[in-house]
């Protein structure tokens, strides 16, 4: 029978990025004017990025414990923490405040924002055991096992859109498994999501939390 959920889920994000990225042919932001304003809105520029010279193993920019991040290659600008919830609230402002400041072209348009997160969970339960009820009696590991001539079970579970190329604009990727510097109490946790609806992807992002904790308690009913 499946285990009772005494000791609540905890989830702790080790990285949290948004990114967007613009479908112009060219980067549609004036970065270095958006550096040099900036500080209105309380971010940290250092001096040797607004005059140019490359600053190695430093953000190009800094809001308390969030770091900005542009590559004009991939025309794409986002922001980089460890609390989902501060990384969405300052991506929505760093978003209004280049819109409102820098006069972007009215063509500006969004390719995809895509939210990239990794970090650990724990329940209580023992998540090796775990995945190995979870897979038992799968007649497909089953049939790959005898190939090997041992019994096999998945060390996880990884979730995306079936059928799609990854290189797709709309594209999710979820990864659950133990993680392995403490796999009989913490899951690996990795979670991808992009594409082109803005406001609607980031308040799917606010909930993240949520998602994981409801996948493994799904997982953790199969605990025989």
């Amino acid at each position: 029978m499946a285990q009772g959920y005494k000791i609540p889920i905890e989830i702790n994000w080790v990285s949290v990025s948004i990114v967007e990225r613009f479908s112009s042919p060219l980067y549609p932001l004036d970065a270095l004017e958006l550096l040099r304003q900036l500080p209105i809105i309380g971010y940290i520029v250092p001096e040797q990025v607004l005059r140019g010279i490359p600053v190695s193993n430093q953000p190009i920019a800094r809001k308390g414990d969030v770091e900005l991040i542009i590559n004009q290659d991939n025309k794409t600008i986002g922001l980089k923490g460890r609390e989902i919830g501060r990384t969405i609230e300052y991506f929505k402002e760093l978003r209004q405040f280049y819109f409102e400041h820098l006069d972007p072209s009215p063509g500006l348009l969004t390719q995809y924002v895509e939210f990239n997160g990794e970090g650990w969970a724990k329940s209580g339960n023992n998540p090796t055991a775990t995945f190995s009820s979870f897979w038992a009696n799968n007649e497909n590991l089953v049939q790959l096992g005898k190939i090997i001539g041992m019994d096999v079970s998945n060390f996880g579970v990884q979730l995306v859109p079936p059928n799609q190329d990854p290189n797709s604009p709309e594209w999710f990727h979820i990864y659950l498994e133990p993680l392995v510097a403490s796999a009989s109490r913490r899951y690996h946790v990795l979670y991808i999501q992009r594409g082109s609806k803005v406001e609607q992807l980031l308040d799917r992002f606010s909930r993240v939390d949520d998602f994981v904790k409801d996948l493994i308690k799904k997982i953790e009913e199969k605990l025989v």
